[in-house]
């Protein structure tokens, strides 16, 4: 992020030889000291040494001309180290004193957005998070922000207007809807993106991914009649879509349906030989049918794409154990507890 350079203050000869020169003399001194100051401080903060930085602006006596830069530098500082709270102190006293129309104000701007939003203050970051987007709508990362922003205090409407602009849809198509949606169950809001889904389908009634969704949402709540009928539902309207095939098996292996839970699988790998899960559901469904070979080698080519899979490696360790082959299931055992061991520490 580029840091304003000032130039230093000249002392003026013609102060030597007028009343009251030595005085003038040293506040010139001191005021070029000051602004030279400021500039190695920036050059530092450009630098990357961030906390000498910080222990020079902080050193620096503050006046009317220099505190708009040092509290602009200091927040800028705090905002690198991920100290938010601070960024957002210095960063709150510079956008008051910055011209709204300079580049500096526009970046004070954009840093206290992310650091109010960083730090848990939706609420707070919404504000500033609108001025980014109506100066720069282009930029998709503070777009995204600002939608999830209003998802998180549950203001729906303008989360779908926000996502309609960022994917340039209408705010009241289906397609809106759906983008809305999709959000909404990343941030863990599953009840709000099934309106949103309803709503969706009520505009377009063959929208792909809309069915899937709603499927998907009954799978995982164990409503599992209801998610079979809804992934047929759209494979009937979207043939072509890996993920409902697969997400279809694993419906059917949840209601302990191992046959009908193979075709729908095997569709998946078809369709996308390239994600791991269809493999491992399909291993999981071979293994209860008691196809220790086929178990094995959708296991092992799972394993491949993706090595450090749990749930592959200690379905692989129960096909070798049921194959006779004890040491190797004792070593994809291990491997398999050891992973889950991480996965937890990492959480």
């Amino acid at each position: 992020m580029p840091l304003f350079k000032f130039n230093a203050c000249l002392v003026s000869l013609v102060a030597l030889i007028l009343p009251g020169a030595g005085l003038a003399q040293d506040q010139s001194a001191k005021g070029q000291s000051n602004t030279a100051t400021i500039e190695q401080a920036a050059a530092l903060l450009s630098a990357g040494k961030v906390d000498a930085a910080i222990t020079m602006l902080t050193a620096i006596p503050r006046s009317e001309s220099n505190n708009t830069q040092i509290v602009h530098l200091l927040g800028s500082a705090f905002y690198q180290k991920a100290d938010y709270a601070h960024a957002i102190e210095n960063l709150s006293f510079a956008v008051k004193q910055a011209p709204e129309a300079s580049r500096q104000y526009r970046q004070d701007v954009q840093m206290l957005a992310l650091s109010h939003y960083l730090i848990g203050h939706i609420k707070e970051a919404i504000p500033y998070l609108e001025q980014v987007g109506s100066w720069a709508p282009e930029n998709v990362e503070m777009a995204y922000t600002l939608g999830i922003s209003y998802i998180q205090t549950h203001d729906l409407d303008k989360a779908r207007e926000a996502f309609a602009r960022m994917y340039s849809v209408s705010p009241g198509s289906a397609s809106a809807y759906l983008i809305n949606a999709q959000m909404m169950i990343r941030q863990q809001f599953e009840e709000f993106a099934e309106k949103e889904l309803q709503k969706a389908l009520e505009i377009d009634p063959k929208l792909p991914q809309a069915n899937f969704l709603l499927g998907e949402l009954a799978v995982y709540r164990a409503d599992l009649e209801r998610g079979v009928a809804l992934l047929q539902k759209e494979i009937a309207i979207n043939p072509g879509f890996a993920m409902a095939y697969y997400m279809l098996g694993e419906a059917y292996s949840r209601q302990l349906k191992w046959d009908a839970a193979v075709g729908p699988l095997q569709k998946s790998i078809w369709l996308n030989p390239f994600f791991s899960g269809p493999y491992i559901a399909l291993g999981k469904v071979y293994l209860k049918k008691g196809e220790m070979a086929n178990a094995e080698s959708m296991l092992r080519r799972a394993l491949r794409m993706d090595p450090n899979n749990f749930s592959g490696h200690h379905l692989l360790a129960q096909v070798l154990q049921q194959s006779n082959r004890a040491e190797e299931a004792k070593k994809e055992f291990e491997l398999a507890d050891k992973l889950r061991t991480s996965s937890e520490k990492d959480q």
